[in-house]
């Protein structure tokens, strides 16, 4: 027998999962592996969210 698998053989033995099923048991993709990098990962997305947002509104943020 081949030790070569094949997309079919991977198809058949994979299942679907939800994206909140994914993400909660990989949390170090989101930067939430632990209390310190949750809270570094918390802030950097508000301040991208808050520049991303004044840019639209075509106002310069003040930093």
């Amino acid at each position: 027998m081949s030790a070569r698998v094949h997309a079919q053989t991977l198809a058949a033995e994979q299942r679907t999962i939800s994206v909140a099923e994914f993400f909660s048991k990989n949390r170090h993709l989101l930067g939430f592996d632990s209390p310190a990098r949750a809270l570094l990962t918390t802030v950097k997305e508000a301040v991208d969210n808050a520049i991303d947002a004044s840019e639209e509104a075509g106002l310069l943020p003040e930093v």
